[in-house]
C-alpha cells in the first residue's frame, strides 16, 4: 500500500483539477460521496448538511458526487496527495487501507471528551484498528429479497424460503430467450466490490466462507466450490440479464422484468420509481438463502492533516449526523435502519411496517457473525475482490469447473497475503 501511495501521489495534482471547480472559503468543508443523489441516503444526508449549515453559520458543506465504482482509487489518490475531503466518507471495506496508512484521525479522545456513547451501536467495532476508533460506521444491514408478486404469481410458484425454491421459481419465470422476463437480476461484470457482495450470498448459503476467524482463506473447501457452482448456474441458464451492473439491474426490476433480487435494503425507495399499476406488486421478503449476507456498509470520519479549526467543525458535523435526532431521522427519511441503538421509533415502525422485515435480516446477520469484509483481508480487499472476480468470471465465460477454480482462487488468495 506504501507504494501505491507513492505512485498515486503523482497523479494527484491531475486528478484535483479535474474535480468540479467550486469557490474555496476557509469555512467550506469538502464532503465526497456516491450517495448524493441516490435517492435515499441522499434524503437524509442533505437534510442533515441544510440543519448543520442553521447550527453552524459560516460553515458550509460542498457535497459532491464521486461514482462509486471508482470512488476508493479517487480518495487515495487525494489522500496520497495531501488534498483529501474535510468529511471522510468511505465504505467499510474501503476503511482498513486508509486506517493503516495513519491518513485518518483518531476520533478517541473526540468520543472521549463529548461522552459519545458506542456501546451497542451495530457495526462498530469494524471502525477500531489497533486499539484506535478511526471512523463511526453509518449503516449495518442485513440482505432481503425483493420480488415481484405478480410474476411469481403468473409462473405458479410461491416465494421461495430456500435454494431449491429459488431456483425452480427462476426457472419457471425466465422467458428463455426473450430478454424481457428474468427469474432474477444479478451483477455480473465491472465492479469486483459489488461482484463479490452479490457472489458471496450465494456462496453463504452453500455454508461457505471466504475465510475463517483466524484470516486462513478457506475458498478451496467443498462449501464454496458449492456456492460458485450454484453462481455458474444462474448465469449459465441465462436466469438472470448479463453483463449488467447492480444499478441496471434494479432498474429492469422496477420496469418488472426481473422477478427477484438479492439486495440491501436501500433498494426499497427506488420501488417508487415503479409505474402505478406495477408499485403494488413489488413487495419484499427475509431472504431465501440460509444466512442472511450482512455487515458493516459505509463509514465517517476525518483526515489526520486537517488544521484544528476545521477538525472541530468535521468533528460537530459527525456529532450532528450520530445524534439520536438524526440517527432517528435517518430511519425515517432513508427507510433504512440506523446503527444507533433505539432510533427505530414506534411511530415510524408504525408508518413503515416493512422495517420489521429489514430488521429480522439485520439480527440474523449479525447473530451469524457476517460481514462482507473477509477477515485476513482488511487491507487488502480491493485486490482480493479483484480476484475472486476475475476468476469467477472467467469460470462462466470459459465454463470451467468450480473445483478448479475454487483451488485456484485460494492459491491466488494465500499469495496475497504473503505479499
Amino acid at each position: 500500500m506504501s507504494r501505491l501511495r507513492n505512485i498515486l501521489a503523482a497523479l494527484a495534482l491531475g486528478f484535483v483539477a479535474a474535480v468540479p471547480a467550486q469557490a474555496q472559503t476557509q469555512t467550506k468543508l469538502r464532503f465526497y460521496s456516491w450517495q448524493t443523489d441516490d435517492q435515499s441516503n441522499s434524503v437524509w444526508w442533505l437534510a442533515a448538511n441544510k440543519a448543520n449549515e442553521a447550527a453552524h453559520p459560516g460553515i458550509t458543506i460542498d457535497f459532491v458526487k464521486i461514482p462509486r465504482d471508482s470512488f476508493a482509487d479517487t480518495m487515495m489518490v487525494m489522500f496520497s496527495g495531501n488534498t483529501p475531503p474535510d468529511i471522510v466518507h468511505l465504505a467499510s471495506f474501503e476503511f482498513p487501507s486508509f486506517a493503516h496508512e495513519e491518513f485518518l484521525e483518531d476520533l478517541s479522545p473526540y468520543i472521549a471528551k463529548d461522552g459519545l456513547d458506542l456501546k451497542g451501536w451495530a457495526g462498530q467495532e469494524k471502525c477500531v484498528v489497533k486499539g484506535k476508533t478511526y471512523c463511526i460506521n453509518l449503516n449495518y444491514f442485513g440482505y432481503l429479497m425483493f420480488y415481484n408478486a405478480a410474476l411469481l404469481k403468473s409462473a405458479g410458484v410461491e416465494v421461495p424460503h430456500n435454494w431449491t425454491e429459488y431456483l425452480d421459481a427462476a426457472r419457471k419465470v425466465t422467458v428463455a430467450g426473450s430478454g424481457q422476463r428474468f427469474g432474477v437480476g444479478l451483477h455480473t461484470t465491472a465492479g469486483a466490490g459489488q461482484y463479490l457482495t452479490e457472489l458471496l450470498a450465494i456462496v453463504l448459503d452453500a455454508g461457505g466462507r471466504w475465510s475463517n476467524a483466524a484470516g486462513r482463506p478457506t475458498i478451496d473447501t467443498p462449501e464454496v466450490m458449492e456456492g460458485l457452482r450454484r453462481w455458474k448456474l444462474l448465469q449459465t441458464e441465462k436466469l438472470t440479464p448479463l453483463g449488467l451492473k447492480a444499478e441496471d439491474i434494479r432498474q429492469l426490476f422496477v420496469e418488472g422484468r426481473i422477478a427477484m433480487r438479492l439486495d440491501g435494503p436501500w433498494m426499497w425507495s427506488l420501488l417508487a420509481k415503479a409505474k402505478p399499476e406495477l408499485r403494488p406488486s413489488l413487495m419484499v421478503a427475509e431472504t431465501p438463502t440460509a444466512t442472511p449476507l450482512g455487515g458493516t456498509s459505509n463509514v465517517i470520519g476525518m483526515p489526520a492533516n486537517l488544521s484544528p479549526k476545521r477538525k472541530k467543525a468535521v468533528w460537530d458535523y459527525i456529532t450532528l449526523v450520530t445524534s439520536q435526532h438524526w440517527q432517528e431521522q435517518y430511519v425515517a427519511l432513508s427507510g433504512q435502519l440506523a446503527p444507533r441503538p433505539n432510533s427505530l421509533t414506534r411511530e415510524v415502525l408504525a408508518a413503515k411496517p416493512f422495517l420489521a422485515t429489514f430488521q429480522a435480516a439485520q439480527d440474523k446477520a449479525a447473530a451469524e457473525g457476517i460481514d462482507r469484509l473477509p477477515t485476513g483481508f482488511e487491507t487488502t480487499y480491493n485486490e482480493f475482490a479483484k480476484i475472486i472476480t476475475e476468476e469467477a468470471q472467467r469460470m462462466v465465460i470459459d465454463n470451467a469447473d468450480p473445483a478448479t477454480v475454487a483451488k485456484r482462487m485460494q492459491s491466488r488468495a494465500l499469495a496475497l497475503q504473503k505479499g
